[in-house]
């Protein structure tokens, strides 16, 4: 028997459906309209003996006895196609020659606009078998029975095809070749042609709204008729003949005759296209999230409810050193994360977020990095729920601070430090206007001082040691050297004091003072030392220092009062930074470096801060009376030697002061020794003398002239060089005021030197040697005598220069 085409023309779906049911147990046959075999199932081979390839393309009457039932004529098929329905009693002949009866149901196969186009006749089981040569024709009988099996198989067709058709996802049935044998409803409108029909008989690569993905859709057809297995839930692809995208969710199922045969498969597809889209826009919004999460600037870090890390993400590794799989599942205590004095406040406020006090939070505090660098961190912290609003997790956003706290805070040193330095400098200040006052008060009162000492030592001189007078003159005298002493002071408060400059041994220089102190201080004071051996050597005046050691050492006998205490003396070696110097008083422009340092503390009351701000004041005293400049002058003898000083002290504990000298090279040299007498000393030749002050002058012509000595007055610089250059050659000596109006001693110097470079030059001034001489290093200059002098003061002085007598001009 030959196959025909089954693609011939375009048959009803339902002709196809029929095969669907091959796995029915009654035998099937599908005829053509003229009665030829297109189909059988597997009940049909076990009932009539012959396989499906043999009727295939035969007349239904080679199995069917020829027949004329109840007077109608024709074969069964148009018997069917006439009636509609048909049910009735037929003879068959099996393969092997034997008959038998069974009772048959005849439907006609319509195609989509109700032409008949083919039948389905369903065989129940045979009643007897019969001969072989059987010979009558079917009996062939419409009863009222036939006609209501007839009926409900109309019925339950309807309803099959409804119900599959209602199915809003496409279903469809295809042969073991994947040819379409049915598709329903759904399956037609997305995918059906328009004018096409509903191409059963047809695969996927000829169908223009299947064959972009009909690789895809053919592979698992096939896997699903070779393996016997069911495909679930499969994802494929679709693009309908109107250009829709989308996709399916597609389950195929294999369909087996009743030996277990695949015959071929049925498959139901769900549209996932919305839900696969919403699918993928949630997971790309959840990679755009883990995306800003994981490159997020800030550290992400996720606990569970039992605040073990969950999540280590963004710049958790690389802000704090540990990986992701070092610390997840770690407890937020397992591991040195917080800094240890944090912990009381951080186990406060993981507490709030676990209690549901706070839902949120905002906190900053210090962690600990892998290498244990200490880092300021702000944590913004949520706590999520789930739908029924338990604690899922807290997420903590974290933010490295560190640069802006530490920003913070040395602009809060630095503003600190910037009103310490204004109140320094204010105090700088102050001292330094009052340092030049004083400067200048004294300047004054040493040119008036050496008048009255100068006439009162020439008076004393010309009178007799017995007169009346004598007594009277040395209380003038008496009175002048205290205003002298107190002249000296506040050239000292000022910086401005006599220096004699020498390499001192602080050490010695102590001793020596000391043994000058144990008569003064208080019986009951101890003094104890301290003292460094083989300290550098320092640059600085003796008589100075020691008038230092004595004010601080005389002072702090005083602050014990009658009370046991002690007195220590300290030298060191002090190396002095920026930050120690800042907190020295006139320090703010030494270098840096290594200091000589001298401690004198006691364990007195102490000094309040208030007085404190106060001691170096001049004429400022804690005492019932005051004693002059006190520590005012030790401060302005502390700056003149280009030192520091600091001062500690606390109401009930003691007071510390402690000075920094700068270290110089070389070793300590021996104090000069004093000059031989000069009583009885003279001189001779012609003295120029130039000051602004007529009692200077006088009183020092006048000296000058004792010495033997003739002068010649000038009352300032200008008319000093005038007379001068009236003639170089014909003065001894020319003693020279520094500070004069209309020309200071500086150019007045530097012209008579252009007139006669031989000429000697004393220096007259109420400031210090080493200031007032700094002009003149190098110069020539014959020497300087501080204001005011005395007449052997100045005599000592004119030996110095004249060792022998000069020889008359």
């Amino acid at each position: 028997m030959s196959q025909p085409d089954p693609h011939q023309g375009s048959f009803d779906a339902l002709l196809w459906r029929a095969l669907v049911f091959d796995h029915i147990y009654e035998a099937l046959v599908v005829t053509a309209e003229d009665d030829t075999i297109l189909d059988w199932n597997a009940g049909a081979e076990r009932s009539f003996g012959w396989s499906r390839g043999e009727v295939l393309g035969q007349p239904l009457h080679a199995v069917h006895r020829p027949m004329a039932a109840s007077g109608t004529d024709g074969t069964l098929g148009a018997i069917v196609q006439q009636v509609g329905r048909w049910n009735g009693t037929v003879q068959f002949v099996r393969k092997d020659g034997t008959a038998a009866m069974c009772e048959v149901v005849g439907i006609p196969l319509l195609d989509s606009d109700g032409n008949t186009r083919g039948t389905l006749f369903l065989h129940a089981e045979p009643v007897a078998p019969e001969s072989a040569a059987v010979e009558e024709e079917p009996i062939l009988e419409a009863t009222p029975t036939t006609l209501a099996v007839n009926q409900q198989l109309r019925d339950e067709r309807f309803l099959l095809r409804k119900l599959i058709d209602a199915v809003p996802d496409p279903i469809f049935c295809k042969d073991r070749e994947g040819r379409y044998l049915l598709r329903n409803a759904a399956d037609l409108k997305m995918f059906e042609v328009p004018n096409q029909g509903p191409a059963i008989g047809h695969d996927v690569f000829e169908l223009p709204g299947l064959k972009a993905h009909a690789d895809i859709y053919y592979a698992d057809d096939m896997e699903v008729v070779k393996t016997g297995k069911a495909v679930i839930n499969r994802e494929e692809p679709f693009e309908t003949p109107m250009g829709e995208r989308g996709w399916f969710l597609t389950s195929k199922f294999p369909l087996q005759d009743e030996s277990g045969e695949v015959i071929g498969l049925v498959g139901i597809a769900r549209n996932v296209t919305d839900v696969k889209r919403a699918t993928e826009e949630l997971r790309a919004a959840q990679l755009r999230l883990i995306d800003h999460v994981e490159n997020s600037p800030l550290a992400v870090v996720e606990w569970g409810p039992d605040f073990r890390v969950t999540r280590w993400a963004g710049q958790a590794e690389h802000m704090f050193g540990w990986r992701a799989d070092e610390v997840v599942g770690k407890h937020l205590g397992d591991w040195p994360f917080v800094y240890p004095d944090e912990m009381e406040r951080v186990g406060e406020i993981v507490q709030r977020l676990l209690d549901g006090t706070d839902y949120r939070n905002t906190c900053q505090y210090r962690n600990l990095t892998k290498l244990g660098r200490i880092l300021h961190c702000s944590w913004q912290n949520s706590v999520l729920h789930d739908v029924a609003g338990k604690t899922v997790s807290i997420l903590s956003l974290v933010q490295d601070v560190t640069d802006r706290v530490l920003a913070e805070q040395l602009n809060k040193k630095a503003t600190t430090e910037k009103q310490l330095l204004e109140r320094k400098l204010q105090e700088s200040q102050k001292l330094e206007s009052l340092g030049v006052l004083a400067g200048g008060i004294a300047h004054d009162f040493n040119n008036l001082l050496t008048g009255v000492l100068g006439n009162a030592s020439l008076a004393r001189m010309d009178l007799p040691e017995d007169s009346p007078v004598q007594p009277y003159l040395q209380q003038i005298e008496a009175a002048a050297a205290r205003a002298a002493d107190l002249c000296k002071q506040m050239l000292a408060y000022s910086g401005k004091g006599r220096f004699v400059v020498n390499r001192l041994d602080i050490n010695a220089l102590i001793e020596d003072t000391t043994r000058l102190l144990q008569v003064s201080i208080s019986k009951r004071a101890v003094m104890k030392f301290n003292l460094s051996p083989g300290l550098p050597v320092v640059l600085g005046d003796a008589t100075q220092l020691r008038q230092v050691v004595m004010n601080l050492v005389i002072n702090a006998s005083e602050a014990i009062s009658d009370k046991s205490g002690f007195i220590g003396i300290t030298t060191g070696l002090t190396r002095a930074d920026r930050a120690y110097l800042s907190g020295a008083f006139f320090a703010r422009d030494l270098p840096e470096g290594d200091y000589v340092s001298l401690e004198i503390s006691d364990n007195g009351g102490g000094m309040s801060q208030e007085v404190l701000e106060k001691i170096f004041d001049p004429f400022f005293t804690t005492k019932f009376t005051g004693r002059g400049l006190g520590l005012a002058a030790v401060l302005g003898i502390v700056r003149g030697h280009n030192g520091a000083l600091k001062v500690f002290s606390e109401e009930g504990w003691g007071t510390t002061f402690k000075i920094l000298l700068p270290c110089a090279e070389g070793v300590a040299e021996e104090l000069t020794a004093a000059m031989p007498g000069t009583e009885g000393w003279t001189g001779s030749g012609r003295v120029l003398v130039v000051d602004d002050e007529e009692t200077v002058r006088v009183t020092t012509a006048r000296m000058l002239e004792a010495c033997g000595f003739t002068t010649k007055l000038a009352d300032h610089g200008r008319t000093g060089v005038e007379e001068f250059s009236a003639d170089p050659d014909g003065y001894t000596l020319i003693m020279l005021d520094l500070t004069m109006p209309h020309m200071d001693g500086d150019e007045a110097f530097r012209l008579i030197r252009e007139l006669r470079p031989s000429a000697r030059v004393l220096l007259m001034s109420g400031f210090n040697e080493q200031e007032a001489i700094a002009r003149f290093t190098g110069k020539g200059l014959a020497g300087f005598i501080q204001k005011p002098f005395t007449f052997p003061t100045l005599r000592e002085k004119l030996q110095e220069i004249f060792p022998a007598q000069p020889a008359a001009v």
